[in-house]
């Protein structure tokens, strides 16, 4: 009975049907299978039973080939059919076509553009050829071998390719300057490498900072950083109690394993505006029908915002001629501002008639609503108003 052949050996029997290196390009494997087709298709005079085992390989082997950057790469320095991902044993035409893919492929990638280009012209000069065995001529003087020296130079490794140095466009620091709670803070850098093939970069960053890395689809090695806050971040939970918060942290650029620079990040979050009145409530006791009366309130803020008074119906805001206003207060940080409200009798006269007619004082009260953002304060405020003295007849 024949031993069953393993899935290993089968699929080392399908890279060779297709003339392959095991783990070659997934490009590589598809222009093989076309240049194997092109032979042996039985409309072009081939072989029927072949071509049906090429296309068994070219359908086992689809999809497990590595990528074209990914395989010249760590193949950089080996033989020309290495890089090309191809058997020694096979023709100029083949490593030229799958050369030519590999091309295609690497556009982005110049120095492995170059280094494909490197391994067809160098193909043939320094694959390993075979010598067959002639007979011995009869003499009685061995013939001697014939010496012949390889051309080395043709295939010397190339050196190592140069590291890059830190990216152009690295600030000196990332400049939040100075920003309101939950405003806009995205601050975008950019970074190029002129000279190389395109890197990938990451950035670490402390919080509340956060960034965002988009690599660009027209500018082989080059990236755009978006730095911004995460306003809900733990860092932040100090909350409108604190004045602002220093922001004062550290972002690493790093794009190999040991290459990376950190850079400092500063700014000055504000966070959102407190407002606080004084006094908190307003108890105006006892107030004679129809007196001039008024109330002073206090507001101050801990950022500067803008706040909306609304008093209730017998209250007035007014200035300091008496006059009604009713327009928004801007308030700078921690500057006291002084708010007059007067009592406005007719809503009292309107609603107090029938009690006052039978000798019964009024209670008016209400909530002065202080307002800012969206937040808001409110102000209990009341008084008792006795109805006034009848007047004779």
């Amino acid at each position: 009975m024949p031993a069953r052949t393993t899935q290993a050996e089968r699929n080392a029997a399908h890279w060779k049907r297709l003339g392959l290196i095991p783990g070659a390009p997934e490009c590589v494997i598809k222009a093989a299978h076309r240049a194997q087709i092109e032979l042996h298709h039985p409309d072009r005079g081939g072989d029927a039973n072949v071509a049906k085992q090429i296309n068994v390989a070219y359908d086992e082997l689809r999809g497990s080939g590595a990528a074209a950057n990914e395989y010249v790469a760590a193949n950089y320095n080996g033989e020309p059919w290495v890089v090309l991902g191809i058997t020694s044993a096979a023709d100029g035409a083949f490593a030229e076509r799958a050369g030519k893919q590999l091309q295609s492929e690497l556009a982005a990638y110049p120095r492995l553009v170059a280094r494909v280009r490197w391994a067809i012209d160098n193909f043939s000069r320094v694959k390993p050829t075979r010598v067959s065995e002639t007979p011995r001529a009869a003499s009685s003087i061995p013939p001697q071998p014939r010496r012949v020296t390889p051309d080395r130079s043709a295939h010397r490794p190339p050196p190592e390719p140069a590291k890059p140095a830190a990216p152009e466009g690295l600030p000196a620091k990332i400049d939040f300057g100075t920003l309101q709670w939950r405003g806009e803070t995205m601050r975008t850098i950019q970074l190029t490498w002129k000279r190389f093939a395109p890197y990938s970069i990451t950035v670490e960053t402390a919080p509340p900072v956060r960034a965002e890395v988009v690599a660009s689809k027209v500018l082989p090695g080059r990236f755009s950083v978006t730095f911004s806050i995460d306003w809900d971040s733990p860092e932040l939970a100090g909350g409108p109690t604190v004045r602002g918060y220093t922001l004062d942290a550290a972002v690493t650029v790093r794009w190999t394993a040991t290459d990376a620079i950190t850079i400092p990040a500063r700014g000055l979050i504000m966070y959102p505006a407190l407002v606080s009145a004084s006094p908190m409530s307003f108890d105006l006791g006892t107030v004679e029908f129809e007196l001039v009366t008024r109330i002073s309130l206090m507001l101050v803020s801990s950022a500067a915002t803008s706040v909306t008074i609304e008093p209730p119906a017998w209250l007035q805001r007014v200035d300091g001629r008496g006059q009604e206003i009713d327009a928004p207060l801007k308030l700078a940080t921690n500057v006291p501002v002084r708010v007059e409200l007067r009592v406005h009798w007719a809503p009292v006269a309107e609603r107090a008639a029938a009690s006052f007619e039978t000798g019964r004082p009024v209670r008016p009260t209400g909530r002065i609503i202080v307002r800012w953002g969206e937040r808001e304060l409110e102000i209990p405020a009341e008084m008792v108003v006795p109805p006034p003295p009848r007047r004779r007849r």
